[in-house]
């Protein structure tokens, strides 16, 4: 029997990276919302490798903050080393990662929610989610919590990570649960099957920790952060946020960027001893025993299937990460296992800085239930039930980024949907959020999902410095930032498009004066009389070098803000390129953007192959460009669909273009 029945436009179910994002995006967006959530402790917890971004994965949390997200703020809050990654290639790719305090950055994300209005905190556990049929369609109504609460809602975000009839498993031993202390979400599991919602087994994996002060650092080699301040927020960068930040503990030589104190990790290899000691315990690695059926991340592999897989490699890297500045606890980056807790200590051990080891908390392999990819639609809206948003690990996916870009977008679109407003798609050249998204829900994935740069056919225009240019529009659009924000922003495109504007006015010329300042600012000599951004698109000239020698030149003041003269150089340099891709963009937008009805009968189309018929009646694309993408459906087969559109055969629906209100 029900305790008290309470009543909230939208419910977010799980606190974790998605279920913050899925929450604060719901609040901002005008809706009155509830997290439930088993343990408050573990808001924002990082349950594996306690850092954020790296290459596609920083490029996520840059546009989860342009979109008004808290993940990049948070990062920046608590950071013990962040560094720019792939700087030795091209800007597309290159990204920022940073390790966080791993009990700093649960707090920052904790006090966001707790300060964001129109947003409820429960320690509850959801174990049903009741729905109402009306219209030959099931629509989300309540969900019910192991306290006997039952609270209704407009739409439902089920963010349960990897809860979902969760079991723990190393060696021998197993344990119900999504992460170490704490318990499986059968319950809920139950309830997803019982709404007809088909799930699949997957798994994933961590690293055992241990003791600083049992580490021989002196045969490691030093990674040390950034000498010069980097963010992932717009307001890290415009000084507007608070360090939460302590005194490194003196095992870590603290090293400063000149804004932050930064630790170092370390580099260690595993070598054929390693090897040995894994191969003579396979026998006894649920992975390879039968025990684990389920598939986990290619990218991301346990260390036993390293070795099998990659038997002539003599070593693998592994890092050593500090979890916080006040802990002795070490990440064994790139060492997941759930072999048995004997193997993991003595292959340790056998590597020269672990010689004396000491293990604080041992690796292990989780499974757990995850949604079908033919359950989502490109809203990440259920398939089956109205109301009902998934976002998260519990979509099929590997990663605090990938969650969080989830989470936003959930979170968004079940505000919209209590309010009647149309919600939100991001296409594949608008972010790399809308090329997960539609990957999640046109294609079938057997083990987890991981962003890479190249699951991004348009990756020259979805830059991780371009984030906010791109996206602030959308975010204000739906009030998940501040008009004074949005304007910065726009300052800031005019900044670059005047600066732009003015170097290609700007002519230099062959004479000793233009010769003597280029020299004097280190750059190199003139080949012919150009334009200042002809001379800036050389791949060894700096913007603020330029700049200096344009104003001794008798140029008007050209000094801008260090980020801004980084895109200023991309966009220089990069212009034919962008502007061919941006021309490969609008070519394919009539097949991107022209609609398929979501009841059209495949059977009843002349034309289209068994397989085609079968995988488009499965996924339901949206539109022509998601379904030419589905495997199994060939040019061949869109086209047979895009005559049988252009015939009129289908009845599409003109959809109104309701704008959500400003808030």
């Amino acid at each position: 029997m029900s305790v008290y029945t309470e009543q909230f436009d939208v419910i977010v179910i799980g606190a974790g990276h998605a279920g913050c994002e899925a929450a604060l995006a719901s609040a901002r967006a005008g809706c009155t919302t509830l997290v439930l959530t088993p343990n408050l402790d573990r808001i924002g917890f990082m349950p594996c490798n306690p850092s954020i971004g790296g290459p596609a994965k920083g490029h996520l949390v840059r546009e989860v903050d342009a979109l008004g997200g808290e993940m990049g703020r948070a990062i920046d809050r608590t950071a013990i080393q962040i560094r720019m990654l792939n700087t030795s290639k091209g800007p597309a790719v290159q990204a920022p990662r940073a390790q966080a305090d791993k009990m700093l950055y649960p707090m920052a994300m904790k006090e966001a929610l707790e300060r964001q209005p129109r947003l409820t905190l429960r320690q509850e556990a959801v174990t049903d989610i009741e729905l109402v049929t009306a219209g030959g369609r099931h629509r989300v109504q309540a969900v019910r919590t192991d306290a006997g609460n039952r609270y209704l809602a407009g739409a439902v975000v089920v963010t349960a990570g990897t809860f979902l009839r969760g079991r723990m498993i190393a060696g021998e031993w197993r344990a119900a649960g999504g992460r170490a202390g704490d318990p499986a979400a059968t319950a809920l599991s139950a309830s997803l099957s019982d709404l007809g919602i088909r799930l699949r087994r997957l798994k994933t994996g961590t690293p055992p920790r241990i003791d600083a002060r049992s580490i021989d650092f002196s045969k490691a080699e030093v990674q040390t952060g950034s000498d010069r301040p980097l963010w992932f927020s717009f307001d890290g960068a415009q000084g507007r946020i608070e360090r939460l930040e302590l005194p490194p503990l003196p095992i870590y030589p603290g090293i400063t960027d000149g804004w932050r104190v930064q630790m170092p990790c370390y580099l260690i290899h595993t070598n054929p001893a390693t090897h040995d000691i894994i191969a003579a315990n396979i026998d006894r690695a649920p992975m390879f025993n039968g025990t684990i059926q389920a598939v986990g991340t290619r990218y991301c592999p346990s260390i036993e299937d390293k070795i099998v897989r990659f038997r002539d490699k003599p070593s693998h890297g592994l890092f050593l990460e500090p979890e916080g500045w006040r802990t002795t606890e070490v990440y064994v980056q790139g060492a997941n296992t759930s072999l048995p807790q004997d193997v993991q200590l003595a292959f340790l051990r056998t590597i020269p800085a672990l010689a004396e080891a000491t293990i604080t908390r041992y690796g292990y392999a989780v499974e757990y239930d995850a949604i079908d990819s033919s359950e989502l639609t490109r809203t990440l809206a259920a398939r089956r039930v109205d109301g009902l948003f998934f976002a998260g690990q519990v979509c099929g996916t590997s990663g605090y980024e990938e969650a969080a870009g989830q989470g936003i977008v959930a979170g968004l679109n079940a505000a919209c949907f209590t309010q009647g407003a149309e919600p939100l798609v991001l296409r594949r050249d608008q972010s790399y959020i809308g090329v997960m998204i539609d990957d999640l829900t046109t294609q079938e994935f057997v083990e987890p999902y991981r962003m890479l740069t190249s699951r991004a056919e348009h990756r020259l225009l979805l830059r991780c410095d371009n984030a906010e240019a791109r996206l602030s529009d959308i975010a204000y659009r739906f009030g998940l930032i501040s008009r004074e924000r949005w304007e910065a922003v726009q300052a800031e495109s005019r900044i670059i498009t005047e600066t732009l504007a003015r170097l290609a006015a700007h002519h230099l010329s062959m004479n000793p004066r233009t010769a003597e300042a280029l020299e004097r600012a280190g750059l190199p000599p003139l080949a012919r009389n150009q334009t200042a951004l002809d001379y800036l698109r050389r791949p060894e000239v700096r913007y603020e070098a330029l700049a200096s020698v344009l104003e001794a030149l008798g140029a008007d003041s050209l000094s801008v803000p260090s980020r801004l003269a980084e895109r200023i150089e991309v966009e220089a340099r990069y212009e034919a390129y962008i502007e061919k891709e941006l021309a490969r963009v609008e070519r394919i937008r009539h097949l991107e953007e022209r609609p398929i009805p979501d009841g059209i009968d495949y059977t009843a189309l002349a034309g289209l192959r068994n397989e085609a018929r079968e995988k488009l009646a499965r996924f339901r694309p949206a539109t022509l460009g998601q379904a030419s993408r589905i495997a199994g459906v060939t040019p061949g087969d869109v086209a047979v669909l895009m005559v049988h559109l252009e015939r009129g055969a289908a009845s599409i629906e003109e959809r109104p273009a309701v704008v959500p209100r400003q808030r």
